[in-house]
């Protein structure tokens, strides 16, 4: 949520919460009139009732303000607990004021003399009129309480709803002595509103409560999970933790992702679970770490490149064969100090260590040691001198019916090594594979029929086109 809306946020509990604390103060004021004139308990229970209001209302409003004020460095989540600390402060009071009218309902009870109560129209007046100011009340501040998430407002809804409940109850009482039909209706009305207050005090205790020891909202941690898991690239989750402040939700998750994904792909799965958890829960304050997880799709090939990885080389051209229940692998690894093969031939036979280790089917592992492949070299082009060496390489690949042409040489000297590439069109009667069988002779060939004149020949790279281009 941005700082202007938590603002206007709070503007709106204010007022509201406020408008409260007026109608708590009329409201108390009559029924004080009303308990004082007729010597009624209920009413007197009711006097307490509405009473307490004018406290919770004023609480209210310093909690709202507090809990208003943007998360510092001594409160990261901010400061929205302090309405659920108010609203447990409010029904600690209703509770106590509840003891004291069953204290006095229990004194009448075992007095030998019942004090007179005396009802009047201005006393019926008095509960019909609160009842009036309760029910609007209760509307204006259950639909701000919802709009704002905000508990303190909630509890103040609790109370004006209570007050309509008991104010009908003490109604009934006071009709029922007016009549003279028992004695005790006033007692049974005084101690029937405790009752009221009692049960919906516990509930918004338990609410306040558990919002405190920061209890998830139910169902909400299974429907988190659920749209989580359903995203293709998500593994699994490995923790989960969920806690409301006042509005706004805070979701802190780990989850698993393959570790064949790219990191820039990481973070767009993320994104996208955020996204997901946002169409739930829209100001949902939301931190997810991701995880690499070994999965079951991974290939014996990606296993082997992951290994190599983590050992800070790179690696290419795998092949794993299966010779009877035993595996065969063979990989090019890149090493950056190919001049030291003591060095290297240590560095490689780690790594066939690890794979075997980690990868128990594989039993036989030989590794191509080649220099890096990004690496940058200080290149001088030596074409226009090699004219020599492009005659030797075109006159082998005429001997091959296959070969139709060959152009775009392109030779070149890094590092006191010399390294040939060029273009050859092939016929199109052949299969992907028989090209690739073709290239891989003819490379071989060049290399090793022109090393003999050019003994400082590194490598030759063939790149093969179809007749039809």
């Amino acid at each position: 949520m941005n700082k202007s809306a938590s603002e206007n946020f709070a503007l709106l509990k204010i007022r509201v919460a406020r408008n409260s604390l007026y109608a708590a103060l009329f409201i108390t004021f009559i029924k004080y009139i009303a308990a004082y004139f007729s010597g009624s308990l209920s009413v007197l229970s009711e006097m307490f009732h509405s009473g307490i209001d004018i406290v919770a209302c004023t609480l209210t409003i310093l909690s709202v303000k507090l809990s208003a004020k943007p998360p510092d460095e001594d409160h990261n989540y901010g400061h929205d607990k302090i309405e659920n600390f108010v609203a447990i402060i409010q029904v600690l009071i209703l509770f106590f004021l509840c003891a004291y009218i069953l204290f006095e309902v229990v004194q009448r009870f075992t007095s030998v003399t019942q004090p007179e109560v005396v009802i009047s129209y201005w006393t019926f007046g008095v509960i019909l009129i609160s009842i009036g100011i309760d029910i609007n009340r209760t509307k204006a501040l259950r639909k701000i309480a919802a709009q704002t998430r905000s508990k303190s407002l909630e509890a103040d809804a609790l109370h004006f709803s209570s007050d309509i409940l008991s104010s009908v109850i003490v109604l009934i009482a006071m009709t029922l002595t007016y009549l003279d039909i028992s004695i005790y209706a006033d007692s049974i009305g005084a101690i029937l509103v405790c009752g009221v207050i009692i049960f919906v005090g516990a509930k918004l205790f338990k609410r306040s409560l558990d919002a405190l020891m920061d209890r998830v909202p139910s169902g909400l941690r299974q429907k988190i999970i659920s749209v989580t898991k359903s995203l293709k690239n998500v593994e699994d989750i490995k923790s989960l933790r969920i806690r409301s402040t006042g509005n706004v939700i805070f979701i802190d998750m780990t989850i698993f992702i393959s570790r064949l994904i790219p990191f820039s792909k990481v973070h767009d799965i993320t994104e996208e679970v955020e996204n997901k958890i946002r169409e739930i829960i829209p100001h949902a304050d939301i931190i997810i770490h991701s995880e690499p997880v070994e999965t079951q799709n991974e290939t014996i090939n990606d296993k082997i490149r992951i290994i190599v990885n983590n050992e800070g080389f790179n690696c290419h051209d795998i092949f794993s064969h299966k010779i009877g229940k035993e595996i065969f692998t063979e990989l090019h690894i890149e090493i950056d100090d190919t001049n030291n093969l003591h060095h290297a031939h240590e560095i490689v036979d780690k790594i066939e260590s690890k794979i075997k280790n980690q990868i128990g089917i594989i039993n036989n592992v030989k590794v191509h040691i080649d220099e890096p492949g990004d690496v940058v070299f200080e290149t001088v082009d030596i074409t226009l001198k090699s004219s020599d060496l492009i005659v030797m390489a075109k006159q082998i690949l005429k001997e091959y019916k296959s070969v139709k042409s060959s152009d775009d040489f392109k030779i070149v000297s890094a590092g006191g090594k010399i390294r040939v590439s060029l273009n050859c069109t092939f016929i199109n009667d052949l299969s992907f594979e028989q090209v690739h069988e073709l290239v891989t002779m003819l490379e071989s060939r060049i290399y090793l029929d022109v090393k003999a004149v050019y003994p400082h020949l590194s490598n030759v790279i063939i790149h093969s086109e179809p007749q039809s281009l």
